[in-house]
């Protein structure tokens, strides 16, 4: 089940407007069966569970080093770099900036 949500997940990671609704049409779900489906298995709310991956797919971006920090913004489905920066220091305790620099900086 959960490889199936990550799959539509990855199929949409650009798309800022994609949403709980969304996924639960894709996988033919109503979004109370959905939120309490992926609570159980995640511990985390469909849409946490949404947002972090966006951010463990845009701190596997910074690690390679080819694009910008708001071009990442955008290619993991934020809206705003400011919110991007704000969610991203929340999860990983540390700026995109400075991630994408101590991941550099280990590898040199």
């Amino acid at each position: 089940f959960l490889q199936q949500v990550l799959q539509e997940i990855e199929k949409n990671i650009d798309n800022s407007n994609f949403s709980v609704d969304m996924i639960s049409n894709l996988m033919l779900l109503s979004r109370v069966t959905l939120y309490k489906r992926i609570v159980a298995l995640t511990g985390r709310t469909p849409l946490e569970f949404i947002k972090s991956y966006r951010l463990k797919r845009a701190a596997q971006l910074l690690e390679q080093g080819k694009l910008t920090v708001s071009q990442i913004c955008y290619k993991v489905g934020f809206k705003t770099t400011k919110n991007f920066v704000k969610s991203f220091k929340e999860e990983f305790d540390i700026l995109p900036s400075k991630y994408a620099e101590s991941k550099h900086s280990v590898e040199i």
